[in-house]
């Protein structure tokens, strides 16, 4: 039995859903002893790491690649821990960039399966798939012995399977733009929502907060810190970065931006210019967010970052189904549509995907396949969608984590688009599709911009959650 296959015997709550009440700090939220019995049978190899610890609604897993990355630019050895996976589950953890290989993570899932498995009864089969690639995560970044691990949250924070450290351990929190989702499980109210992921801070640590899109959040935020005598870092006040302009770096489109540091640091890290591959002016905030968290690093026990390293790393971070950018083959003499991926599945993240389309492919005619888990906002992203006034919408079932069962009927979603279009009262020309897979929905789309284009190769773009996106890379050719 592999050990993809061996998993399969916990529960697994990403696709079968999370319990209400599951991310709250309280007798409804998951069990956190249950994760510290799980570790004891393991050795604790948390207890033996360096980490930083990321929670937030949006931007966790692009400011991970990206502090990553500055700290590899520094030389130093980095683990990963982040979810979920776009074409493998390995990629979850990585050191230096790399997915853990198929053969490491058999083999470290061998040695550990006994004691695994008796943690499994013992909980009386309540151990989730989810704890188990956590605990996996911090044995394999200790037997590595990484300089330092990253290690996002998987749901909230507080009743999180990744809250485990102390502050002897937690070198510092990173709190990123927090919104309303998973309300189910942490809360309907912004206030909730921001308690739960607050969760992640520990007594006397340092603990950077990006920008936030909603004031309740930030007072949240700034009153769970003061009470556990947190040292606040705000990203705005460290680091400013300016979008500059677009830029074809070997082929490759960038953005260009300048980075000046506040006063009171400007003459440790110089301001500088920087290009990054993930694009996008919300990329610009999780730019700031790392840049800050990096400082912090470099004041505690990573001197070797340096303004080098953090152009080199911000300029080199990259992250699937970000807006990734590929070409779809060519089938005719016309040149075939740009195909782009987005894992994005919230209203303000599709409002930073409709912003960023119009600033990458300005007056390019667009098609959206969207395939969306059940529990999200359907007429609230739906709502963003519609501003970009696209020719084209495919709505189509994705598997979320592997089955159906948590998947958003496509028929359901194009009732809501309508009902949107109602709403807003604005006459708009837009076919209206439903495919039944996502491979059929993105030729539809393409067919629906080779049929009406006037100006422009077009682009298709596959948006609603980043399950789409793995079925997208898994199963459609494309070039580049």
């Amino acid at each position: 039995m592999g050990g993809e296959d061996f998993l399969q015997s916990f529960i697994n709550h990403e696709k079968k859903g999370v319990p209400a009440g599951a991310g709250k700090d309280d007798k409804g939220g998951f069990d956190m002893g249950r994760m510290h019995r799980l570790l004891h049978a393991i050795g604790d190899p948390h207890h033996e790491l360096k980490v930083v610890h990321v929670a937030g609604t949006k931007g966790k897993g692009s400011t991970t690649a990206m502090l990553a990355s500055v700290l590899q630019a520094a030389q130093y050895s980095v683990g990963t821990y982040t979810s979920p996976h776009v074409t493998t589950l390995r990629e979850r953890i990585s050191i230096d960039g790399k997915a853990i290989s198929e053969a490491s993570f058999d083999g470290l899932i061998s040695k550990l399966e006994a004691g695994l498995v008796r943690a499994r009864d013992e909980e009386g089969s309540a151990l989730s798939h989810f704890e188990v690639m956590t605990a996996l995560a911090f044995k394999y970044f200790q037997n590595q012995q990484v300089d330092i691990a990253i290690v996002e949250a998987g749901l909230g924070g507080a009743r999180d399977a990744t809250n485990v450290f102390s502050s002897d351990t937690l070198k510092l929190a990173i709190i990123t733009a927090i919104g309303l989702e998973h309300q189910k499980a942490l809360g309907d109210s912004i206030q909730e929502i921001a308690s739960a992921k607050a969760g992640i801070m520990k007594q006397g640590r340092p603990v950077v907060i990006a920008r936030q899109p909603e004031a309740e959040a930030l007072q949240e935020l700034q009153r769970a810190a003061a009470e556990k005598e947190c040292e606040i870092v705000q990203a705005s006040d460290v680091v400013n970065l300016v979008f500059k302009g677009l830029d074809d770096v070997e082929g490759q489109r960038r953005q260009r931006a300048s980075m000046s540091f506040s006063a009171e640091i400007s003459g440790e890290l110089t301001d500088a210019q920087v290009d990054l591959q993930l694009m996008g002016s919300h990329q610009l905030d999780n730019a700031a967010t790392a840049v800050a968290a990096a400082r912090c690093l470099q004041q505690d026990g990573f001197p070797d970052i340096s303004a080098d390293s953090i152009v080199k790393g911000l300029s080199a971070a990259t992250l699937p189904g970000r807006f990734q950018v590929v070409r779809l083959p060519s089938t005719s003499e016309q040149e075939p549509p740009w195909l782009v991926l987005d894992g994005a599945h919230t209203p303000a993240s599709a409002g930073a995907l409709v912003k960023t389309l119009a600033q990458v492919f300005p007056d390019q005619p667009l098609a959206f396949v969207v395939g969306m888990a059940d529990d999200k906002d359907h007429r609230g992203f739906l709502a963003q969608l519609r501003e970009a006034g696209p020719k084209a919408v495919v709505f189509t079932s994705v598997p979320i984590a592997g089955a159906q069962q948590r998947s958003a009927a496509p028929g359901m979603l194009a009732a809501n688009w309508q009902a949107v279009g109602m709403q807003l009262r604005r006459p708009q020309r837009c076919r209206e599709l439903i495919k039944a897979s996502l491979a059929s929905a993105v030729e539809a789309a393409r067919r629906e911009l080779m049929a009406t284009r006037q100006q422009g190769a077009g682009v298709v773009c596959v948006c609603g959650s980043l399950h789409a996106v793995s079925e997208a890379l898994c199963t459609l050719p494309f070039e580049g």
